[in-house]
């Protein structure tokens, strides 16, 4: 049976493209103080190849080639330090995922696995979903990162539940349903649209950016394989919750059928 429900942070509880806007933003700043001639629109038309040829980690590839090592560690840091300061002010909770949290919370235990910074907990505290979160697996307090196994063995030895017990709900097929499932945790892909995440651009990088994601974005990358596959998918949190219930399902006939081989 289905005890535990894990839940990403980052685009599944709280909408990280302000964040991301930001972490361009700065990307560009520093590479104009490096001496490069390179516009924002041009910046990001990059991103957009990027993603389309290699997949994630494109802010990171553009931060090594225009900055060095050393510049992007800086620029890391930097940027870590602003939403340290003020996680909200680059983040925003997800439409209907504050209510989502309270009714599974009703029925099952509820956990977030993310890479995150150690004040995204602070943050979910904050808006009232940490209280219903029993498992804290966030990468920079616990030493682990996805999509390594650690991570996920990490909040199932804290929760005290079997894989098959367990749900993993996230954004990213590397890094949430791929290991989840290799471990035998259920999945579901959780892929709200970007014009549906209840956020309006701020100013004019904030606009570009959103624009640039809707051309190209990891989000809307397909399975490269079986092991890519979710569960389930959904793309609100009313779709969630629906999804929930047909894994729960699921997870008691298989629990059934084992029962049935003994």
């Amino acid at each position: 049976m289905l005890r535990w429900v894990f839940l990403d942070i980052g685009d599944v509880l709280m909408n990280d493209d302000p964040a991301m806007a930001l972490l361009y933003l700065e990307l560009h700043r520093a590479m104009c103080s490096s001496g490069y001639r390179v516009s924002f629109p041009e910046l990001l038309e990059e991103r957009e190849e990027l993603i389309r040829r290699h997949g994630p980690e494109h802010w990171q590839m553009l931060g090594r080639k225009y900055l060095g090592e050393q510049g992007h560690w800086r620029l890391m840091l930097r940027c870590a330090g602003r939403m340290r300061a003020d996680y909200m002010a680059s983040h925003a909770v997800m439409p209907g995922m504050a209510d989502a949290v309270r009714l599974l919370s009703e029925r099952y235990e509820i956990g977030v696995v993310a890479n995150q910074l150690r004040e995204s907990g602070d943050a979910l505290d904050g808006v009232g979903m940490g209280r219903h979160i029993k498992v804290r697996a966030i990468s920079e307090a616990i030493g682990h990162r996805k999509p390594s196994p650690e991570i996920y063995l990490w909040a199932l030895e804290r929760a005290g539940c079997d894989p098959g017990e367990a749900v993993m709900v996230g954004d990213r097929l590397d890094n949430d349903i791929a290991p989840a499932r290799r471990l035998g945790i259920w999945t579901i892909l959780c892929r709200v649209p970007h014009d549906r995440r209840g956020y309006e651009a701020k100013d004019e990088t904030e606009r570009l950016y959103f624009a640039s994601q809707r051309r190209a974005s990891i989000s809307r990358l397909d399975p490269s394989g079986p092991d890519q596959t979710p569960d389930e998918t959904a793309a609100s949190a009313e779709e969630l919750l629906l999804a929930i219930e047909r894994i729960a399902h699921r997870a008691a006939a298989a629990s059934g059928e084992a029962e049935g081989r003994r």
